[in-house]
């Protein structure tokens, strides 16, 4: 009975040598892959903010605030008249298109600048600025409409067409 057990103890212990010996061997390496979002980002029509008109004799700040469809919600005082705006529009695939609510500038991944300094007069170094929402419009398609615009020194605004770009951007969450 006792060679049994000396016999058994034999086994086990060549048994948790090989194992020990096994486990000394190992190697590491590092994984990478690397994910790609295909939001098909592209632009359908220029948003146009239309016609501000301002008083430069007055010098209040002026600011003009717009409604989810681009009309005019509001102006002050110094802020004569203001067109509606025509929203610009993009198409883009993402989860959920209809968390973009016009309630912020960044919904699903997607954001448009938060304000545009220069916008309304052409000198990106200019405190004029606007903010601009985006707006879920149907399917895959979104409007981006100015939520307000500006004016910090009406009397040194220039007057003029002018025109700036805006970046859509999209970045995965």
């Amino acid at each position: 009975m006792i060679k049994n057990y000396i016999l058994l103890l034999g086994v086990a212990g060549i048994a948790l040598g090989s194992y020990c010996a096994y486990a000394g061997n190992s190697a590491t390496m590092t994984v990478t892959a690397t994910i790609a979002h295909d939001v098909s980002l592209g632009g359908v029509t220029d948003l146009n903010i239309g016609t501000i008109t301002i008083n430069p004799a007055d010098m209040s700040i002026g600011s003009v605030s717009y409604n989810l469809d681009g009309t005019v919600k509001s102006k002050n005082d110094s802020i004569i008249a203001a067109t509606s705006a025509t929203p610009g529009t993009f198409t883009a695939n993402i989860a959920n298109p209809s968390a973009c609510d016009g309630s912020s500038y960044t919904c699903g991944g997607l954001s448009v600048p938060s304000e545009i300094f220069g916008i309304l007069s052409g000198n990106p170094e200019d405190s004029n600025a606007c903010s601009f929402y985006i707006v879920h419009d149907s399917s895959n398609r979104f409007k981006v409409v100015p939520s307000s615009c500006g004016f910090e020194s009406p009397e040194s605004t220039v007057a003029g067409t002018h025109e700036q770009t805006i970046t859509i951007s999209y970045t995965a969450s």
